[in-house]
């Protein structure tokens, strides 16, 4: 590795992976964005790295932005709608990002800026807005079948995540508390309930202790239908976030997309739907930052708070197809032709048509070929 590097040159314009990590370079040359076939660009740890070309929007076929520890960069220009990724991870001088509104895209799958401890109150607002339709894309791949979901048995969770610096859950999730724990309703059949999407506010106040070797946390779930003592639980594993060694005064506001984490909590809700038209159901969360060694400290555990904030927002049927009808009407469901496994048109028609079905009748099954 050359790690004294401070220029070079770009001589070839069908690169499709660029690492430069750990590297003294300050700008990357104009031409490198002539790399019309360039997939991912990994610029990890350029400390010294100030910026970024301004035409990198042009790289059309880019899926992957890694400019996680460039503490320099100052801010992140306009990048092209195939951007799946972006890791911003530790950008500490970071202040301003490319409007995410402004650039409509449903490629985006996760996006981090965790300790990205300068960005402006406009960004911030920016990312959380946008973390709606970054979560939302995740649903649609999940739906479309990219993760080969059979049935019901087969839950994932689907790898969409948003980090950023920040002290308040997002103004879209409408069920949302400055608590550890939530009771919410399912105002619709159970039939129709695809899956949640939850966000947590968690203090940077966090001792060594709840980081594991990677220096990352876990995130525990505890849910249960209100008046039943049984309760079951879920560990979101190895969720990003700022480890000890770089914490700071910032808390940080984590989005995140799960589908029934077992199908204990799809057969309870099925069961407690007895007139098959409303369920009218609570159900109560509670989460909590977990220690590496869970089973040996749950008492000390539950005495400590590091969640100062928390959402559940159902996902239904008939939210997808409200939230696709909305978007043909705004001409907005761009899609990537680039990727070979990305969201195509036939697969959202499809989608809609089964969505509609899901309304209409009842399925036992979340996705019934």
């Amino acid at each position: 590795m050359c790690s004294s590097l401070e220029e070079f040159s770009v001589s070839s314009e069908k690169l499709t992976a660029s690492c430069f990590s750990l590297l003294r370079i300050k700008s990357l040359p104009n031409e490198f964005c002539c790399s019309i076939y360039l997939r991912y660009l990994c610029l990890f740890q350029c400390r010294e790295l100030i910026e970024l070309p301004h035409n990198i929007k042009t790289l059309s076929r880019l899926l992957t932005l890694d400019v996680r520890g460039c503490c320099s960069l100052r801010s992140i220009p306009e990048l092209p709608p195939s951007i799946e990724v972006l890791l911003a991870n530790g950008c500490t001088s970071l202040e301003r990002i490319f409007s995410l509104k402004a650039v409509f895209s449903l490629n985006r799958r996760q996006i981090s800026f965790e300790n990205c401890v300068k960005l402006e109150e406009e960004s911030l607002n920016d990312i959380a807005e946008d973390a709606h339709l970054t979560i939302f894309r995740n649903v649609l791949l999940f739906l479309t079948g990219q993760y080969q979901m059979i049935n019901y048995y087969h839950y994932r969770s689907m790898d969409g995540c948003i980090c950023y610096p920040g002290y308040n859950v997002p103004e879209w999730f409408g069920c949302q508390t400055t608590e550890a724990s939530i009771t919410i309703e399912l105002d619709q059949p159970y039939y129709q309930l695809l899956g949640f999407i939850f966000s947590c506010v968690v203090s940077q106040n966090i001792p060594p202790p709840y980081f594991n070797k990677l220096g990352t946390l876990n995130i525990r779930c505890e849910y249960g239908h209100v008046g039943d003592d049984v309760k079951h639980t879920f560990l979101i594993t190895r969720l990003n976030f700022v480890p000890e060694r770089r914490r700071n005064s910032e808390d940080h506001v984590i989005i995140w997309t799960y589908q029934f984490p077992d199908e204990d909590m799809f057969r309870e809700i099925e069961m407690c739907d007895d007139d098959d038209s409303t369920s009218n159901q609570k159900m109560s969360f509670r989460f909590s930052v977990d220690r590496p060694e869970y089973e040996k400290r749950v008492e000390e555990r539950k005495k400590q708070v590091f969640i100062k904030g928390c959402g559940v927002l159902p996902m239904y049927a008939s939210t997808v197809v409200d939230v696709i009808q909305k978007l043909e009407l705004e001409c907005k469901l761009q899609l990537n032709p680039h990727r070979h496994n990305s969201i195509t048109r036939q697969s959202i028609d499809a989608l809609k048509s089964k969505m509609i079905r899901k309304i209409k009748g009842k399925s036992h099954r979340l996705l019934k070929k």
